[in-house]
């Protein structure tokens, strides 16, 4: 898991056209993002997301409802 040191690029090369966007989901609290918080039937996530051409920086804070998910869904744990 995680990246690789031989597959990281961290030149110019790696965005020919200078528009990088980088997005995040926290799964463990820390420092930056919080991690999933789990309430009964839904979870709480934090997310972040950074473009480098226009500067925006958006962070997102979603619950998830697992009740109204598709019966074949994974959080449902039930099969089709």
């Amino acid at each position: 898991m995680g990246v690789r040191p031989e597959r990281r690029s961290t030149t110019p090369r790696s965005s020919p056209g200078g528009d990088v966007v980088f997005a995040a989901t926290g799964v463990t609290k820390g420092y930056f993002l919080d991690g999933v918080r789990f309430f009964g039937d839904s979870a709480k996530t934090e997310s972040i997301v950074m473009r480098s051409k226009t500067g925006t920086v958006r962070v997102i804070n979603a619950t998830h409802h697992f009740n109204t998910k598709p019966k074949n869904s994974w959080a449902t744990g039930l099969e089709a």
